[in-house]
């Protein structure tokens, strides 16, 4: 397989958890509940596997492998610990958290290191990172009052960051040889 499309199957596996976590009353909770946390096992499987067919970036490597690792372990928490929908939704806010602050993290990484770099790409890992810092805020005090309404904004952050995903595999095909 292109070692890029890892990296585009990881977002489409990440977009697809979104699109059931908005279905979720229509096919209901326990199959959403068995989908999401394999979808998003999928996805950090997929990302690892990028990240490890890109040694030779090592921020990208490294952001990859974070990513992959952080994914798999949400899918083991979410499919695993959360008794309600309340409890699930804060731990879709903490991973939001998470990857908006690694977003920001290696973006700033990228631009300590001196070397040469697509600035397309690294505004829109700040803009994914900003994106995700606010779209935890929402989720957080939307599902206080409401949760089915942080379920809706938790879905829509993680089709989001699935396209995202498939976006940034597309820039990146300009910039990473494949052999």
């Amino acid at each position: 397989m292109n070692k890029i499309n890892y990296l585009t199957f990881s977002g489409i596996a990440m977009a697809l958890a979104g699109i059931f976590l908005l279905l979720s009353e229509s096919i209901g909770v326990g199959t959403v509940k068995f989908l999401v946390p394999l979808l998003f096992a999928v996805g950090g499987i997929l990302a690892y596997l990028f990240s490890e067919a890109n040694k030779h970036h090592k921020i990208a490597r490294q952001y990859h492998l974070l990513q992959g690792i952080g994914m798999v372990v949400f899918a083991l928490l979410i499919g695993i610990i959360p008794n309600s929908l309340g409890e699930f939704l804060k731990y879709v806010t903490y991973l939001m958290l998470l990857f908006g602050l690694i977003e920001i993290l290696f973006g700033f990484m990228a631009l300590n290191t001196g070397n040469k770099f697509n600035m397309k790409i690294l505004i829109s890992r700040f803009v994914a990172g900003f994106f995700n810092l606010i779209g935890a805020v929402l989720i957080l005090a939307t599902s206080v009052t409401d949760e089915i309404s942080g379920l809706f904004i938790a879905g829509i952050l993680i089709i989001l960051g699935g396209i995202a995903f498939i976006i940034f595999s597309f820039r990146i095909r300009k910039t990473i040889t494949t052999p």
